[in-house]
């Protein structure tokens, strides 16, 4: 008998595709098999053209290959079954935690459901599949739902190829499933029922009390917007970091938010991200200082039961201290509305901002990881960890990159054993048999010292990548580039020359970097701790055009700070010097008054970019030196100084505007002589204004993986597989 092997990978585990295939195959009239292995879905059918067929796949499956082969087969086949999954040394996409469906809300609602009301409702198109995941094939019995017997009926269903719930691997119901608690301290408070006991939770919400919530990847810290509950929540968590709010729907949201077409088709996308929005006016000050705010539609059965009791958007963020991993146990606020599905992977809520009709990753996290991007280079198994903030991993196999959940600040303990048991467990799943370690350059960083272990343990070839050039690769690579002119801007990253650079300009041939221009270097008294007070890097500035009674005078430094950093500066003790325009933009901040206190990252700049209105007229200044082209700062300063007595906003335009004009100049001057793109990356280029201005001059940004350094770990990938073909006896 003729048979047809077809064997497909993509997105085709845990989204409902073998039951899909059973159906289309009986559609048709065909016999075969079709089931899962550990790095695909393998088809046996007697009809070579059945992949042709396969046109209105699941609304989550997604195929990236398939291969046919022809089998002359002795076994009859009688009909058209499912098998039962198989193990293989291979690679499969893992699939994302997603939003709760139309189909799962429709039965949530139905009295007469047995599901009604049911907080853990789910079906093979929606639902936790990461956060649950524990080995690979995608079965129940690895995962954590593997805890939870199915009862007859669910086990029917379950069983059932034309049943929605088949190989449903979170299927459940009220009787079996995981059970719904409300904790005060030791005592339990739980109602009789689902219902009850989240109305019992929402009477604590209005009356004022923080709740925190066991979600699909970890728990959030949910309360009332008034301004006495948020300085509540701020005391206990973050003292001036934006929260998120929840909305029950798109009509709430538009009360106090603008959302475009494009940010509204992410907020109801399956992944239900955090979008960032601009304010209608100055709304929730006390949930977000800046003009904007993250919101985020429901996306589990459980929230939407929150709303049946609450008519207004409730503060939810994640429960963590600042830096550290997002809390997957019962060990935080005095009321806890937890449940019994464990937690195998923590992973944090997405974060999007759309920049002219362009989705911006601030945060690549639930919804969207573990999918894989993939790399346009031939790759070796590799592991790359990123560098110091807002950090995320990489696993690379077979030329796609699976990139970690949110990570957070490596600087920090808890969060170094996130990123370990992270990698750990992305190595796992991912079947990986590390060939290179990838890092970033900085030698003090943990994620180096972390790559260091892994070399040495997988005895892989360790190969640092410069942080910048990491950038640029990354975004160069998303678009299918060797050749390109990239402009990186970003707070800090060691450079070649052992400075700190940060405001950069590169010509790129077959993946080699030139650094053609950056920008003027400023002292950074105190090296590291301006970064925490602008106001030394700002003095550094301004050392240039005032002395020590000028410097005075102006009434931002009292006479102990000016005499004191006067001393660093002529000792030059601890005053390295750095090309970064994150310090620029934290300087600029400082001098008009705008933020001169930095308690979380990036806070000087945002703050300063909420400020922004129009730019006035300054033409960016340039000189140059070492054969590179320099953008001049100090004469921006200098314009400031002079117009002191203009608007603020108009000063927090011009600021931002010189910086993009200048270092898009000089990369445009240099892509003009090779008719090259020019792409942009790194954490500045979050600032709307500036890559509003790249975006409107044809620049390419980073579209799948964040530009910040949650995507750093993409770059640094590219780059170590290019460096390692050139050592194929790993000799350094």
């Amino acid at each position: 008998m003729t048979m047809y092997r077809i064997f497909i990978q993509g997105i085709v585990q845990g989204v409902g595709f073998r039951p899909y295939i059973y159906r289309k195959a009986v559609e048709y009239g065909l016999v075969g098999t079709v089931k899962n292995t550990g790095n695909g879905v393998e088809i046996i059918v007697n009809d070579r053209d059945f992949i042709n067929k396969l046109d209105d796949l699941p609304p989550l499956a997604k195929i990236s290959g398939f291969s046919i082969d022809r089998l002359e087969s002795r076994k009859q086949f009688p009909d058209f079954s499912i098998l039962k999954s198989t193990f293989s040394d291979g690679e499969t996409e893992l699939p994302a935690d997603i939003f709760m469906c139309d189909d799962c809300l429709q039965e949530l609602g139905n009295k007469d459901n047995r599901r009604h009301n049911y907080y853990f409702i789910t079906c093979t198109n929606c639902g936790p599949r990461f956060s649950m995941i524990e080995d690979y094939p995608y079965d129940r019995h690895l995962t954590s739902m593997q805890e939870f017997d199915m009862c007859p009926t669910c086990s029917r269903e379950y069983n059932e190829p034309l049943d929605r719930r088949y190989h449903a691997q979170t299927v459940a119901c009220k009787e079996c499933g995981p059970k719904l608690r409300l904790l005060h301290g030791k005592e339990d408070m739980s109602g009789s029922s689902d219902k009850e006991t989240i109305k019992l939770a929402t009477d604590l919400i209005k009356a004022g009390e923080l709740l925190s919530i066991k979600g699909v990847g970890g728990f959030h810290l949910c309360s009332l917007t008034e301004d006495d509950v948020v300085d509540r929540v701020r005391k206990l968590l973050r003292p001036h970091k934006p929260f998120a709010l929840m909305v029950r729907d798109m009509e709430m949201l538009e009360q106090f938010a603008h959302a475009s077409e494009p940010e509204k088709a992410l907020l109801c996308s399956p992944q239900r991200p955090i979008v960032v929005l601009q304010k209608k006016r100055n709304d929730f000050e006390r949930i977000s200082e800046l003009n904007t705010i993250g919101v985020m539609l429901p996306y589990t059965a459980l929230h939407y039961l929150l709303f049946k009791f609450i008519n207004e958007p409730l503060l939810m963020t994640s429960y963590n201290v600042p830096g550290e991993p997002i809390a997957i146990t019962e060990t935080s606020a005095s009321y806890i509305l937890t449940h019994e599905r464990r937690i195998v992977n923590r992973c944090d809520d997405s974060v999007l901002k759309v920049i002219n009709d362009i989705p911006f990753f601030l945060r690549r996290s639930r919804g969207y990881t573990p999918m894989s991007v993939p790399l346009p280079v031939e790759c070796k198994d590799t592991i790359a960890v990123g560098a110091e903030l807002n950090n995320a991993m990489c696993a690379v196999r077979n030329n796609r990159c699976f990139i970690s959940q949110h990570i957070g600040d490596c600087s920090k303990l808890e969060t170094v054993d996130f990123l370990k048991s992270a990698t750990k467990q992305f190595v796992k799943l991912t079947r990986l048999k590390p060939e290179i370690i990838a890092c970033d350059l900085h030698q003090g960083y943990n994620s180096t010292l972390f790559a260091q272990e892994l070399a040495s343990e997988y005895g892989a070839q360790l190969i640092p990548i410069q942080h910048h050039k990491a950038h640029i690769a990354g975004v160069a690579a998303e678009h299918g580039l060797d050749d390109c002119v990239g402009i990186a801007m970003d707070g800090m990253g060691l450079g070649d020359d052992g400075n700190i650079w940060g405001g950069e300009v590169f010509d790129v041939k077959d993946m080699r970097f030139e650094r053609i221009g950056h920008l003027e270097e400023q002292p950074q008294l105190g090296g590291d701790s301006s970064v925490i007070y602008q106001k030394k890097m700002l003095f550094g500035i301004l050392s240039n055009l005032l002395d020590e009674d000028e410097l005075t005078r102006l009434g931002l430094f009292n006479e102990k700070e000016t005499g004191l950093y006067v001393n660093q500066l002529k000792t030059n003790f601890n005053v390295p010097y750095t090309s970064s325009a994150g310090r620029i933009l934290d300087a600029v901040s400082a001098l008009l008054g705008v933020c001169d206190n930095r308690t979380y990252e990036g806070r000087p700049a945002m703050l300063l970019e909420s400020a922004a209105t129009k730019p006035l007229e300054l033409s960016p200044i340039f000189t140059q030196r070492d054969g590179k082209e320099i953008l001049m700062t100090t004469p921006l300063f200098e314009f400031l100084l002079d117009n002191m007595d203009k608007d603020k906003g108009e000063l927090a335009a011009t600021a931002q505007m010189y910086l993009a004009c200048g270092l898009f100049g000089i990369a445009k001057r240099r892509a003009g002589r090779d008719d090259k793109p020019v792409v942009f990356s790194g954490g500045v280029a979050y600032n709307r204004m500036i890559s509003g201005f790249m975006i409107d001059n044809g620049v390419l940004v980073n579209r799948e993986i964040p530009c910040g350094d949650g995507g750093l770990c993409y770059g640094q990938a590219v780059l170590a597989n290019i460096d390692y073909s050139e050592k194929p006896n790993n000799v350094d």
